[in-house]
């Protein structure tokens, strides 16, 4: 549920700004509309938003067909067609079936045709595997599949060989497997691969389709089918569903089943059919007119000049050099942008100049995937399209410039091959905002701590985690050379200047692996391993990360008496750089403190919010062990003397530093064994366990010591502690630990850990214990204060966290 509530929370974050420059939820001010333009205040703008494609709303025989339907039969028909139906519903669907070829049912909406069609049509025993791209409408109606145990799965948008490993994987334990996708998707316009499909449905026999193709009707395909039954006429093991908005301009959805008995069955007792109120008289006559005139020579006139129109723009776009996402025939027009803000900008612009697209930011697309939407139809002249790309060609280079970016990364961000003419970067006095707001800033960028300046970076950040300039020292010996590539990270140290010399900024990143379910609740988790068993890949992404896997804190040095936005805006585009050199999908920054104006500074990057696991703080500075208790709560204190104090000196605790003993390879092999142990349970924090190498050097380092703990009973050590020592008494950090479970429980072991760090570092002088994320509920009867604190995100392709909200919504994911 955490997951979900930062997704909402993240649309409402990038959809309230926008709403506030008047670029999303207008209200049209027209008294009449002419389909070409809107007004908006108190003016006459292009419009770029309608889907009706073909400029049918506005046809007299359409209008003309509503107006005889509200004569005929009144505005409404308020009768559940269970009981009863309006005449005009049996000449519509009898007519759908010519256009389609198929027997066809209307249902009320399109959403509401998924609603009705998908719990009949798939079974419990069967297996669904969803698009990461379908529209969120068939997404939504998956989850009445996931009550009644049917498994659903997500695979990479349009990846048919990806596709078929899974119909391989899924087929021995499943009679039937159905791919779920969209004939035209509806934000980059591009277009599910019909033949492929087709020649999939030929080899696995157990495979069905569910498309959903309301962005392709009446546009293209005999009689305007559509794009999917215009390349696959009929098949038995394929179901359409479709709009009669949109280009058929009328209002309602239809499914096309080719089986009798499921329609019947559909028809019959689904939801919608039975529960959900008719269409009325008038968009039932809307429809049975467009229906005749998808039937008449005039579909095919409308198709093609629509389809000159197309053409004319993609070649307009090529022209300019603009990054058109998909160069198909779809009147789905997207021009990537990347970073939010700048899509926020260039629309501001377009609106300016008397041009109102549609913004698609995140969620409807990935975060650094921003763009405007371009719905082209008949309305617009050719003079629009070209004033709607001249315009464009004319702002989107200045607006990246402003915020550090250019074509050419955009063109690199879709993975798309540049344009010919790509435009050149606006020159120094187009982008003076640029020089003013970073003017000055210099940014240092170190492959090593051994070049940092060591007293400055500990008075930054030295007195926040494991991370002083001793710290890092230790991280970057421990994790190279290792066998797992997890555990071979790459530094990267930034601090950010004034001509003075004044630090304004500092940080440092990690190239490394993460598990996308690091923050996942520990069921998916659990899931996710259950998986990676098979799949060691399964989830697994290349990340750049601020901080480390082996760090917890403050990261991030601000001084926000300063300019700390554009020192910030200066380290987020070099790691952005470092991010696509070393092939990371994934940029996070981890483990900040809540600000709302760091927030919106983050957001307005394209970083999407996560809430991590609260960070456990004890201050420290009491007197003795009454003064300790004293200040602890009731139930604490309760909890000491009742599960704590019974077990006071069961175990002997060695303590071991880089001047005490050496323990031999086999002592800390067994060190490791009791690490993998709690390792293995660690699910509320997901990551890849640590590389035996940490072991060999955490005693070659004076910041670290190892509190071991030993039974008189036990040849061996049965748990222990490693902790850093931060320096000048500034903060004691418990790292790690490993436990030998047979004593956690009949003799508190895991207690008795807590107590010992917690009464060494009070009594060696430090100022904080910093227990870091997880165990929450113990450490807070120590005396620990819980501190929220954010992850960011900023991802170039949302499939693995597309993956994960899948999975949080099987019915067995505990909350």
């Amino acid at each position: 549920m955490r997951q979900i509530r930062d997704i909402v929370d993240t649309m409402d974050q990038m959809y309230t700004p926008a709403a506030r420059r008047g670029l999303m939820y207008r209200t049209a001010e027209d008294e009449t509309f002419n389909g070409r333009t809107v007004r908006l205040d108190g003016r006459d703008v292009l419009h770029f938003g309608s889907c009706s494609y073909l400029g049918l709303e506005l046809h007299p025989a359409l209008m003309a067909g509503a107006v005889d339907a509200i004569r005929r039969y009144g505005t409404q028909f308020s009768a559940s067609r269970i009981a009863t139906s309006s005449p005009l519903y049996g000449e519509l669907e009898s007519l759908l079936g010519e256009v389609f070829g198929v027997p066809t049912l209307v249902a009320p909406t399109t959403s509401l045709a998924h609603v009705a069609a998908l719990p009949l049509l798939v079974d419990a025993g069967d297996a669904v595997i969803l698009d990461q791209q379908v529209h969120t409408s068939v997404t939504v109606a998956t989850n009445h599949l996931l009550v009644q145990g049917t498994t659903v799965e997500v695979v990479r948008h349009n990846r048919m060989d990806l596709l078929e490993a899974r119909i391989k994987a899924l087929l021995p334990r499943h009679r039937r497997i159905w791919y779920l996708a969209d004939g035209v998707y509806s934000m980059f316009g591009d277009l599910a691969p019909m033949e492929e499909l087709a020649a999939l449905l030929d080899a696995y026999p157990c495979l069905h389709l569910y498309v959903d193709d309301a962005h392709g009707m009446s546009w293209t395909g005999r009689n305007g089918r559509g794009h999917v039954l215009g390349c696959l006429p009929f098949h038995e093991r394929l179901v359409t569903a479709t709009s009669l908005n949109k280009a058929f301009a009328a209002g309602g959805g239809a499914l096309i089943i080719p089986d009798p008995e499921l329609r019947r069955r559909v028809r019959t007792v689904g939801s919608s059919f039975t529960f959900s109120g008719p269409l009325q008289p008038p968009n039932l006559g809307a429809a049975v007119a467009s229906a005749r005139l998808h039937l008449s020579p005039e579909i095919g006139d409308l198709q093609a000049r629509l389809q000159h129109a197309i053409a004319t723009w993609n070649s307009l776009c090529r022209e300019h050099g603009l990054p058109l996402v998909s160069r198909s025939n779809v009147p789905v027009r997207f021009i990537g942008m990347g970073k939010p803000q700048v899509a926020y900008a260039v629309a501001e612009r377009l609106m300016a100049d008397g041009i109102f697209p549609t913004l698609s930011v995140f969620p409807a697309v990935p975060m650094k995937r921003g763009g405007l939407r371009f719905a082209l139809n008949l309305h617009q002249t050719e003079a629009d399209l070209r004033q709607a790309v001249e315009a464009l060609a004319h702002h989107l280079p200045r607006e990246l410039a402003r915020e550090g970016s250019s074509l050419e990364e955009v063109f690199q961000e879709f993975e798309l091959e540049p344009a010919c003419g790509v435009l050149a970067a606006p020159s120094l006095a187009d982008t003076s905002t640029v020089v003013v707001e970073t003017r000055g800033l210099s940014v240092d960028h170190h492959s090593s701590c051994s070049a940092l300046d060591a007293d400055e970076w500990d008075r930054l950040l030295g007195a926040n985690g494991t991370y002083n300039a001793a710290g890092l020292a230790f991280l970057e010996a421990a994790f190279r050379d290792n066998p797992e590539r997890e555990n071979n990270w790459r530094f990267h140290y930034f601090i950010v200047r004034e001509p003075s010399g004044r630090p304004i900024l500092a940080t440092f990143f990690t190239e490394t692996w993460v598990k996308d379910d690091m923050v996942a609740p520990a069921s998916v988790s659990r899931e996710v391993e259950r998986r990676r068993a098979v799949e060691p890949d399964y989830l697994v992404s290349r990340a750049l990360m601020m901080g480390s896997m082996f760090s917890e804190g403050q990261h991030l040095y601000l001084d926000w008496s300063r300019d700390w936005r554009g020192a910030l805006a200066l380290v987020l585009d070099e790691a952005s750089a470092i991010q696509r050199r070393c092939g990371a999908t994934t940029l996070v920054l981890r483990d900040l403190a809540a600000d709302e104006e760091l927030d919106a500074a983050l957001t307005d990057h394209g970083f999407a919010r996560v809430r991590m696991l609260d960070s456990l703080v004890l201050p420290l500075g009491w007197a003795d062990e009454p003064a300790y208790l004293a200040g602890l709560s009731k139930s604490a204190r309760r909890h000491q003397r009742l599960k704590v104090h019974p077990f006071n000196g069961v175990y002997d605790v060695e303590v071991l530093d880089a001047t005490s003993r050496r323990p031999d390879a086999a002592e800390l092999d067994h060190y490791y064994r009791l690490y993998r142990a709690v390792a293995s349970k660690g699910l509320e924090f997901n990551t890849f366990p640590l590389p035996r190498r940490l072991f060999d050097e955490l005693l070659r380092h004076p910041s670290w010591e190892i509190l071991v703990f030993r039974l008189n009973s036990e040849p061996l050590p049965v748990g222990f502690g490693a902790c850093f020592r931060g320096a000048a008494g500034a903060q004691y950090v418990p790292m790690l630990c490993g436990l030998d479970y047979r004593y956690v429980e009949p003799l508190g072991l895991y207690r008795q850990m807590l107590r010992h760090a917690v009464q060494r570092s009070n009594a060696e002088g430090f100022g904080v214990t910093y227990f870091g994320v997880g165990a929450a509920h113990e450490k807070t009867r120590y005396g620990s204060e819980a501190r929220a604190q954010q992850m960011y995100i900023l991802s170039t392709n949302d499939y693995n966290q597309e993956v994960l909200a899948q999975l949080l919504k099987q019915p067995d994911m505990e909350r």
